[in-house]
């Protein structure tokens, strides 16, 4: 594990604080994050603590920088792992704490978006959520992805949103021959979000620049349908292209990926895979592919979530051209 110490960190809290969050001084902030037992030590895979034990010390050292300039003001507060994503862990302690607070930055190791415990206590009185799950220590590096002009972000990202929001048909092409369509029967509300979290009940992602259309299993108000070329480098397993073909939001064939397409084969031929999540990165400095959580904010990357996939990984391919209603953007017209 390399050696990180607080100065490294410093700058980029100090511009969260002040751009991002500009909180207020009167504003308490709340840092949560989960750590293993020492039960969990003895039984988990040694690759989970290790990524778990490097995200504890670093919400230790986002809280030692945050402390000093809000020493009455900043709380530290670490709950027990889940070991699954979007699982509720129940700690009554962690709900009162959310609840006087201002400002609740999540640093887990497992997802904990929209989970009961944080959901109402956060939408009770509309508390600011920025989550972190996975992230590491390097994203708060000098020229990692939260050092980045937000504005340029919001830019990007407001704009792609227009375009996209409302669409009665949308069309994704890459330089490989990957080609998704997306047809709508009725609107779907995509998501957006570029890094600010200033206003009551606002939300966060950390790195930030995205849009995302979520496609809960079973939704019948957008088809898609295409195929997927994937080339190896953005998962550990993924040894060759990957080619998946959907129907009617299904995957429906698997040819190639390695293990990774191993995986897969084998989940289609037990149940039904289906496209549950689509976004675009919108972040000009997010360049890590190996961490999912950078890796889905990448400037003009095209990520698909599928259920009931239950490994975190997003698969990935790069927009070169898009269809709106028919009319034909390329990505320079997109993302600059």
């Amino acid at each position: 594990m390399a050696r990180r110490v607080s100065s490294d960190i410093k700058p980029i809290v100090n511009k969260l604080l002040e751009e991002s969050w500009q909180v207020k001084e009167y504003e308490k902030i709340l840092i949560i994050s989960d750590y293993p037992t020492t039960e969990e030590f003895a039984n988990k895979p040694t690759a989970v603590l290790e990524s778990i034990v490097e995200r504890n010390l670093l919400a230790k050292r986002i809280y030692e920088i945050i402390k000093k300039i809000k020493p009455e003001k900043t709380e530290l507060y670490f709950i027990k792992p889940t070991y699954q994503h979007y699982v509720d862990p129940k700690d009554e302690t962690m709900n009162k704490k959310i609840l006087e607070s201002d400002l609740v930055i999540t640093l887990t190791e497992f997802s904990l978006t929209d989970v009961p415990s944080l959901k109402i206590p956060l939408d009770e009185k509309k508390i600011r959520h920025v989550s972190a799950p996975l992230i590491s220590a390097d994203v708060f590096y000098p020229g990692g992805p939260l050092d980045v002009d937000l504005i340029d972000v919001e830019k990007i990202t407001t704009k792609l949103f227009s375009l996209v929001q409302g669409a009665r048909k949308l069309e994704l092409f890459d330089v490989a021959g990957s080609h998704l369509s997306l047809e709508f029967s009725t609107p779907i509300d995509w998501l957006w979000e570029s890094g600010f979290c200033t206003s009551p009940g606002m939300f966060s992602n950390l790195p930030a620049g995205e849009i995302t259309l979520e496609l809960p299993f079973g939704q019948t108000e957008c088809s898609v349908n295409g195929t997927l070329n994937i080339f190896p480098g953005w998962q550990e397993g993924l040894t060759q292209l990957l080619t998946l073909t959907f129907k009617d939001n299904t995957l429906i064939d698997c040819v190639g990926g390695g293990k990774i397409g191993e995986h897969l084969q084998q989940m289609i031929r037990s149940e039904d895979v289906k496209i549950t999540q689509m976004g675009i990165g919108t972040n000009p400095q997010a360049k890590d592919p190996f961490c999912a959580t950078v890796a889905d904010k990448f400037l003009g990357i095209v990520h698909v979530g599928l259920f009931p996939d239950t490994r975190l990984d997003h698969y990935y391919f790069p927009l070169s051209r898009m269809k709106i209603n028919e009319k034909e953007y390329h990505r320079n017209e997109l993302f600059e």
